[in-house]
């Protein structure tokens, strides 16, 4: 599902707002931050969601922002959920990114979508693990090496092989449904 861009404009006011941390992520990253919600190991409650965004603080919102951002977190949950049950792709918003010809905007959107994520699996860290360690781990790379996030030489080595990385952006899609299956399947 793609959010119309005037919520997005409207989310993007708030996330980036003089009220709140320099820390809060965008849409890409709230986006990601939900779907490892929906696919990981645990439910994250739109409360703590909205504290992950913002930098693990509890942010001072107006009524009506929290209200937004309550109702976009459930439509993106709502979306995800369906695309999952329907056996389709995951919608990726920043795979509409990819058309647009700024230099590295494509790349800033797909890490910032990983962070997100990423910050759901550190939420809840123990969880994701409890189940397999090794076989989650190897879910997660992909998301680990897109996200800039980890600095060793392995990841290093990783993200200098340029066909590696656009495998792991083509895979994805599935990539999650793996993960949802390998956390809610019996």
């Amino acid at each position: 599902m793609t959010l119309p861009a005037e919520t997005i404009e409207q989310l993007e006011n708030i996330l980036f707002s003089e009220e709140v941390t320099e820390e809060a992520l965008d849409y890409f990253g709230l986006h990601g931050l939900i779907c490892s919600a929906v696919v990981g190991p645990i439910k994250i409650k739109n409360d703590r969601i909205i504290e992950i965004i913002f930098g693990n603080e509890k942010p001072h919102l107006k009524n009506e922002d929290e209200q937004f951002l309550n109702k976009v977190i459930e439509d993106i949950s709502l979306s995800i959920k369906e695309q999952l049950l329907d056996e389709s792709d995951i919608y990726l918003p920043y795979s509409a990114e990819h058309e647009i010809e700024q230099s590295g905007h494509y790349d800033a959107c797909i890490e910032s979508w990983c962070v997100g994520f990423m910050e759901g699996f550190f939420d809840n860290e123990e969880t994701w693990f409890a189940k397999g360690e090794d076989v989650a781990a190897e879910l997660l790379l992909p998301i680990m090496a897109l996200s800039g996030l980890f600095e060793s030489d392995e990841f290093e080595d990783i993200r200098e092989n340029d066909k590696l990385m656009t495998q792991f952006e083509e895979v994805m899609p599935d990539q999650l449904v793996d993960i949802f299956l390998f956390y809610h399947s019996e």
